[in-house]
């Protein structure tokens, strides 16, 4: 066998032995980390389940009207898990409430966005084509897009 054969059996033979560590998307893995965090870091399982928040976060966070309602709930959120969730199941649990919580939030907005956009086209007192042509050229944009005073 070639000298780089070996040396790459032997890499890989060595690399086998490290523990795997998850990498979570909310979050840098370093030395410095609370309680919930190494927990989080440490399974991959818990890993998906924090990079599901990620993508429910941003959802929630696109389409919310209530920007800063949305971000001090976040915070309080993380603070209750820091301070309390100091085993893989509490972990869990607030994962899966969380995500639940943003995921309603997002459907909530979605909603709130399309009542608005209707009462702005009565608030126009366009015929009803135009309101329908207005309806079929913004489509799902108006669902989905964030306002400026959301900002």
């Amino acid at each position: 066998m070639q000298p780089a054969a070996l040396l790459s059996i032997g890499m890989l033979a060595a690399g086998a032995t490290l523990p795997l560590e998850a990498s979570a998307v909310s979050f840098k893995c370093t030395s410095k980390m609370s309680a919930s965090e190494k927990i989080v870091c440490n399974d991959p399982a818990l890993s998906a389940l924090d990079d599901r928040l990620a993508a429910s976060w941003q959802h929630a966070k696109d389409t919310t009207l209530d920007t800063a309602a949305l971000e001090s709930a976040r915070t309080q959120q993380w603070l209750w898990r820091q301070h309390n969730c100091t085993d893989a199941a509490c972990v869990k649990g607030w994962y899966d409430r969380r995500i639940a919580e943003l995921d309603a939030d997002f459907e909530q907005a979605k909603h709130a966005r399309r009542e608005a956009f209707e009462a702005s086209l009565v608030k126009q007192n366009l015929a009803p084509s135009a309101a329908d042509a207005v309806r079929k050229m913004k489509g799902d944009s108006v669902v989905n897009a964030t306002t400026a005073s959301a900002r």
